[in-house]
């Protein structure tokens, strides 16, 4: 045979094996895409394989890389397709599904919360079919970020992300209004044009001017319990805030503000609240104070949000007694801005960036310690313990602080299983509990270490008959100290003379406060009106009577926290505005 017919009959071998073979591998991509619609994932990997080779007979690497890495995640091996699919983006750069492949990519990364590598990948995707798809991935992924801070995070890394930017504003408006950022509210409102109404947000834009306010009191107070005798009542709290707020009625009516209260017994009773608000004189109020249980304050914060009253609870640091009403305030910081001004202080004065937090069984003191953990981290700082000291458990307070044994730099477990801290490792303690047992058993571990430890509290602890002023200054102990009084000033004097010849009997801490707080309002509803919010919002501070004062600015509890602090020259209250941290306010 010549050469020539010999080099024919090999070209046509060649093709006919070659055709043969595409039609092999296209007879096997055509079983394995038939599992794959099937739902046959796992026989549809196994029948993909062999056609993942990249060679020059085999057409179908692209598509059937792309396929089992959807069969592989169906499957539930998210990493496994993850892993398919980069390397399809680096097999197959200009293939045309690359689109598809950067969503599945995205998505992927979505779900295992690897958020700024989604974005990045969903970015390159510039195919306009796309983007609904992909702003809807984007908005279910971060509608489930539970977390606002976390959210926050991740917004500050992408701020021109619409779906972040919406998500994010919905959540914050869904948070207690005490703890909205109404700064960054107003910026996504802006930026993204959000419609205010899909947000459920209610602005007091214009108040209401009168010659006389009507002031509801709504408190249980038991009047059908009430003994003709001297002893003290079983409410007797709530009658020296409200005797306090009768006598400042006094002091109101001589400087020409026209105010009147209208006392209401809620009874501790869902019930006797709501025939209150029944009464038709009740839409004719100004202004609520109270209720203090949380029925019948519930039916008050609905009837204050409906017919836009103003409400204020005098006692309350609890931040869902505000909610989401824009007419409730509290006259006192929430737990909250107590740990994140703590937080702030610390950060500005401890000598290490190290500290152990101690809180109580309390909501209130978990909720505070929580505040203080996560402001002090954001600063940089870094707790190493963060512990629940239960009433019968105290005795763990020594165990930890006093503990010996040779430690370095952190906290570690003893031979016993005990946390030990070494002399001069930690810069601060916070507790957040008003518990004697924990504070006294804190103050006595850290006088027994002998080392320098910020050790920050509450101002109850000036109560404890066991602790002196020189233990407190020893240890450079700082307390917050929320309504803290100046009992050394003229106006107090004056207050203190006039409730003295009024009631025979000096004034409680109560009284103080029922005094100190309608000081506040009369002159608030005198100065700005019905809606004195609108005031309280262009103001940084507003001055006390018996307190220090009050902040509002964007805000609805008071922003403004004393802290006590113990020097040379006795004690020493400082403070600082919400809008002027750099600038410290001592008296």
């Amino acid at each position: 045979m010549k050469l020539s017919k010999i080099l024919v009959v090999v070209c046509l071998l060649f093709i006919t094996f070659k055709a043969y073979t595409q039609v092999n591998y296209q007879q096997q991509y055509l079983h394995a895409k038939e599992l794959f619609n099937d739902a046959k994932y796992s026989l549809a990997m196994e029948a993909f394989k062999p056609l993942l080779e990249r060679e020059e007979s085999n057409p179908f690497p692209a598509y059937s890389s792309f396929y089992y890495a959807v069969a592989a995640y169906k499957d539930g091996y998210p990493p496994l397709a993850k892993n398919m699919f980069l390397q399809i983006k680096s097999y197959f750069p200009k293939w045309s599904k690359m689109p598809e492949v950067n969503f599945w990519l995205g998505k992927i990364y979505f779900e295992a919360a690897e958020y700024n590598q989604g974005l990045n990948v969903l970015a390159e995707i510039k195919d306009k079919t796309f983007q609904e798809n992909i702003y809807n991935l984007k908005h279910h992924t971060f509608s489930g970020i539970k977390d606002v801070e976390a959210l926050k995070e991740i917004y500050e890394n992408h701020p021109k992300e619409k779906a972040i930017g919406e998500v994010l504003a919905m959540k914050i408006a869904k948070q207690p209004l005490v703890n909205q950022d109404q700064e960054l509210l107003d910026e996504l409102i802006t930026k993204f044009n959000l419609d205010k109404k899909g947000l459920d947000l209610v602005k007091v834009d214009e108040s209401v001017f009168k010659d006389k306010y009507k002031v509801a009191v709504l408190f249980p107070f038991l009047m059908n319990r009430l003994e003709p005798t001297e002893r003290k009542k079983i409410n007797q709290l709530i009658l020296d805030i409200y005797q306090g707020m009768q006598l400042a009625m006094d002091t109101l009516k001589a400087q020409g503000i026209n105010v009147e209260l209208f006392a209401y017994d809620t009874k501790r009773d869902s019930a006797a609240t709501a025939r209150i608000l029944a009464r038709e004189e009740m839409k004719g109020m100004d202004l609520i104070v109270g209720p203090f249980f949380s029925e019948p304050r519930q039916l008050v914060q609905d009837f204050s949000f409906k017919n836009k009253i103003n409400m204020i609870n005098p006692l309350s640091t609890d931040s869902d007694v505000i909610g989401v009403n824009p007419y409730s305030f509290l006259l006192q910081p929430t737990n909250e801005t107590i740990g994140r001004k703590m937080a702030e202080y610390v950060a500005k004065n401890a000598r290490r960036k190290t500290g152990v937090i101690f809180y109580g069984e309390d909501s209130r003191d978990s909720t505070l310690a929580h505040a203080f953990k996560q402001r002090i981290e954001k600063e940089g700082f870094k707790i190493i313990i963060n512990k629940e000291i239960r009433k019968d458990e105290t005795r763990q307070i020594l165990d930890i602080l006093v503990a010996s044994g040779r430690i370095k730099d952190m906290a570690s477990d003893d031979a016993k299983g005990r946390l030990r801290l070494a002399q001069d490792s930690i810069g601060y303690i916070f507790v957040a509990s008003n518990n004697d047992l924990i504070s006294t058993k804190v103050i006595s571990a850290v006088e027994t270490r002998g080392d320098s430890i910020m050790v920050i509290g509450s101002a109850d602890w000036l109560e404890l008959p066991v602790i002196n002023y020189e233990a407190y200054y020893r240890l450079g102990a700082v307390l917050y100290a929320p309504m803290y009084m100046h009992k050394e000033t003229d106006a107090y004097e004056i207050f203190r003379d006039q409730y003295v010849r009024k009631h025979k009997v000096p004034p409680t801490q109560h009284a103080e406060i029922g005094y100190d707080m309608m000081h506040l309002l009369g002159h608030s509803l005198n100065k700005y009106g019905k809606y004195f919010q609108i005031g309280w919002d262009e103001e940084k501070f507003l001055k006390g009577y018996l307190t220090i004062g009050y902040s509002y600015q964007n805000s609805q509890d008071n922003k403004l926290v004393p802290i006590l602090e113990f020097g040379d020259e006795g004690l020493e209250v400082v403070y600082e505005l919400e809008e002027n941290k750099n600038e410290d306010r001592k008296k």
